[in-house]
């Protein structure tokens, strides 16, 4: 199960769609709003997440209300864990130039525009290196946040449920199997899930702080998401 969930990422895609968008926004641009650049990235990731999801197993059986539960609760959560995972595995730096020659935090991506919280970030990514976190950890933790039959509204809880305890026990026979010299390499990664939902809940809350003030992009997924939560 697990290779067959490694095999159906695309990490060049992701980060070529990435780098896409930053130049064409900025091509023949004097300067750009770098704060509604890094919404429309975000924007951009949202998509490739519903994508991915909408083709996953045990996600894919579910009827679209239930779908949106899920992703609705999950995708800031996601979205925090795939930079990691990008920082670490694909070696995503934490800047770039732009087109136009500004310079474009890529780091703030994945802290969903709030700075202060670039201790807690790299303190997460120690954590994770340290504990060997690979693609396949990576690719189980994301099924785990997007799995949760704890989201309330769920018609159809009971396959979430299932879906959850198989991933779950999948990533807990590989980490016994494939780190023997990190006995406790599970429950340390399961640990790590929370930490991550504290970073995602801030950034979450400062970008429809943002919005609400006029001053994040309207009409979006991103801000779709925003609101969906707040119902």
């Amino acid at each position: 199960m697990i290779r067959d969930f490694v095999q159906a990422l695309d990490d060049r895609e992701w980060q070529s769609s990435l780098f896409a968008l930053l130049q064409n926004q900025t091509y023949n641009q004097c300067e750009v709003d770098l704060f509604e650049l890094m919404c429309k990235v975000l924007d951009q990731n949202l998509f490739a997440q519903v994508d991915w999801a909408r083709n996953s197993i045990f996600f894919k059986d579910l009827k679209v209300d239930d779908q949106m539960k899920l992703l609705q609760h999950s995708w800031s959560d996601m979205l925090v864990l795939d930079h990691l995972h990008h920082r670490l595995h694909n070696n995503l730096p934490d800047e770039t130039t732009l087109h136009n020659g500004q310079k474009f935090d890529l780091l703030c991506l994945g802290l969903l525009g709030v700075p202060s919280l670039a201790d807690l970030f790299n303190d997460l990514s120690k954590k994770l290196q340290d504990l060997k976190f690979d693609l396949s950890d990576y690719v189980c933790m994301k099924f785990l946040m997007l799995l949760n039959h704890e989201v309330r509204g769920l018609v159809n809880k009971k396959h979430v449920q299932e879906g959850h305890e198989q991933v779950q026990r999948a990533l807990m026979d590989y980490s016994m199997n494939c780190y023997p010299a990190l006995p406790d390499k599970f429950n340390k990664l399961l640990a790590v899930l929370p930490e991550i939902h504290v970073v995602a809940s801030r950034g979450e809350d400062h970008l429809y702080h943002k919005h609400c003030n006029g001053g994040a992009p309207t009409q979006t997924l991103l801000m779709e998401m925003l609101h969906a939560k707040r119902k």
